[in-house]
């Protein structure tokens, strides 16, 4: 293959992905892998086709997860926003690994939608230089795979506990992770990961504060580029693009314009519904714009009064080889974010 390319020969939906922030890439979970390989053995063997297992799709910001090459990864993060007073911090907290399977209902998705992006529209801007650092302190929880070195079976809940990261806004520089008494530095990945390209360690592919700057504002033109960025992403087209917006929101701070077009985009996704009692990691509850895909259902939950962002809560909806509806698969919860000048210490410190 040649190193270059003749100028002007990329695809569309290349060009798209370069001038559009596509997520970190994400980490399949262990659970998920297995009905890939389950689907793989069937075609292999020319087996008459059996019922598929669900699995959850569980993202690798909430636990790393090999994935063999033959698999397309993409990883992330959940989060972003502060939305009232959380629980006394802890080093760890247990939650009840399963929660109660509220109704979801496609009604009312456009109207929370436009609640949320108004509340975005009137929040306090923060603006991020090339030189500083994106500040997250959250609380976050993941489920691994009871057997180790298997791709099926059941899977546990780990204790929820606080995570940090700095997230550099020249992808040049280090960044960091403080999570469960542990700093991972995440090394620069020298060039921004906008083209959809796998990302080397985790957070290198997070949008930065100037490409989400550069996002559309109109929210139909931004769901056409968000399916354009997210194009072949399993686990389908409506999810892909599902997942998108909250790697998106995550650990970054967003422009209120663009992170209003965001959401109203989310409310045009086929399949989007509202569950009106969600509980993030913090133990607040909100309301919550939900998608299911392969059994599993993910939850963006929202402040019932200022309607900001609270967290991401992701369990199973049916009984799978992986665990029995209403097993959580993944939680999370936004404490605090900011701009910081120095990695390593939190935007207060810095004032010091």
């Amino acid at each position: 293959m040649n190193a270059y390319r003749q100028q002007g020969a990329e695809p569309e939906h290349q060009l798209m992905g370069n001038q559009f922030p596509a997520a970190a890439t994400r980490g399949l979970s262990p659970a998920r892998m297995a009905l890939l390989e389950e689907q793989l053995m069937r075609e292999i063997s020319r087996a008459e086709p059996a019922p598929a297992a669900v699995a959850p799709r569980r993202r690798a910001r909430w636990g790393l997860v090999a994935v063999p090459v033959t698999v397309t990864a993409a990883a992330a993060v959940v989060l972003t926003n502060i939305g009232g007073p959380a629980s006394p911090s802890a080093p760890y907290t247990a939650l009840s690994p399963v929660v109660k399977v509220q109704p979801a209902s496609a009604e009312g998705t456009t109207e929370l939608m436009r609640e949320v992006a108004d509340a975005t529209r009137e929040s306090h801007p923060l603006t991020v230089r090339s030189d500083q650092y994106v500040y997250i302190r959250s609380k976050v929880g993941f489920s691994r795979q009871t057997a180790q070195r298997t791709m099926n079976g059941p899977t546990h809940m780990d204790a929820v506990h606080e995570r940090e990261v700095w997230l550099p806004q020249d992808p040049a520089r280090a960044g960091l992770i403080r999570e469960a008494g542990k700093d991972e530095r995440l090394a620069g990945t020298g060039q921004a990961r906008v083209d959809g390209g796998a990302a080397t360690t985790p957070g290198a592919g997070n949008a930065t504060y100037a490409q989400t700057a550069a996002l559309p504002t109109d929210p139909d033109t931004l769901l056409e580029t968000i399916y354009t960025v997210t194009a072949g992403r399993a686990p389908s087209r409506d999810a892909a693009a599902f997942d998108w917006i909250g790697d998106t929101i995550d650990e970054a701070i967003v422009p209120p314009r663009n992170e209003a077009a965001i959401w109203l985009a989310a409310a045009k996704i086929p399949g989007v519904a509202v569950v009106h009692d969600a509980v993030d990691a913090a133990g607040r509850h909100g309301e919550a714009l939900a998608f299911e895909s392969l059994g599993e259902r993910t939850e963006y939950i929202f402040d019932t009064t200022t309607h900001t962002y609270l967290g991401e809560r992701s369990y199973l909806v049916k009984n799978t080889p992986a665990g029995k509806a209403g097993q959580l698969t993944g939680i999370s919860a936004i404490l605090d974010r900011g701009v910081t000048d120095r990695l390593g210490l939190a935007p207060a410190d810095t004032d010091k």
